[in-house]
């Protein structure tokens, strides 16, 4: 393969356990292939190659670097998350043919707060959605890039891929009192 590095961007537990610390593993990486990559064939092939490779060699189950996580970002709308998650700057690991950036901080969260909302039954088996929305929240607080605390009305504006499936406000008011718990101020307000 001739691409390199390669980059992805990633939300989930990598960003939990190497870049906000609230967690200290994770089961797999949730990931984006940089989509001119991705829409290649030939690079395409070549990256699954890769993967399957590392995985055998380093003992990993087959499903250790997730990519199901495209399904979830409308085609039309890959590149600009893309571009603009690598354009965010925060890389979370760097090496000579792999580069990992987070994803848009507000992106991670919206995915958050709608699990928190939408998907109850995942908490019955792996409740870290909502230590990880707090998390996700305190790292966008420390950048210039947000106007913290965060609003509720902010919070149900989050609609990158234009679902329209808004977080409960039992849901935002849940991450709300954990951050206050955790961290001892207030990463969301009501207005």
């Amino acid at each position: 393969m001739s691409v390199a590095p390669i980059r992805l961007i990633s939300v989930g537990g990598s960003l939990a356990v190497l870049l906000c610390g609230n967690r200290t593993s994770s089961t797999d990486i949730d990931c984006i292939l940089d989509p001119q990559v991705a829409e290649t064939d030939e690079y395409a092939a070549e990256w699954s190659k890769a993967v399957a490779r590392t995985a055998l060699i380093a003992r990993l189950f087959n499903g250790w670097l997730n990519q199901q996580l495209t399904i979830f970002v409308r085609q039309d709308k890959r590149r600009i998350l893309f571009l603009a998650s690598v354009q965010q700057g925060i890389t979370i690991y760097e090496a000579d043919n792999l580069v990992i950036f987070a994803a848009r901080l507000d992106w991670a969260l919206e995915r958050k707060m709608r699990r928190i909302a939408h998907a109850t039954e995942r908490r019955e088996h792996k409740d870290v959605d909502i230590p990880d929305a707090a998390a996700i929240i305190k790292l966008m607080a420390s950048r210039d890039d947000y106007a913290t605390p965060l609003s509720f009305d902010f919070i149900k504006g989050l609609n990158f891929n234009g679902f329209d499936v808004v977080p409960t406000d039992d849901a935002i008011q849940r991450v709300a009192r954990y951050y206050r718990e955790k961290y001892g101020d207030d990463g969301i307000t009501e207005h």
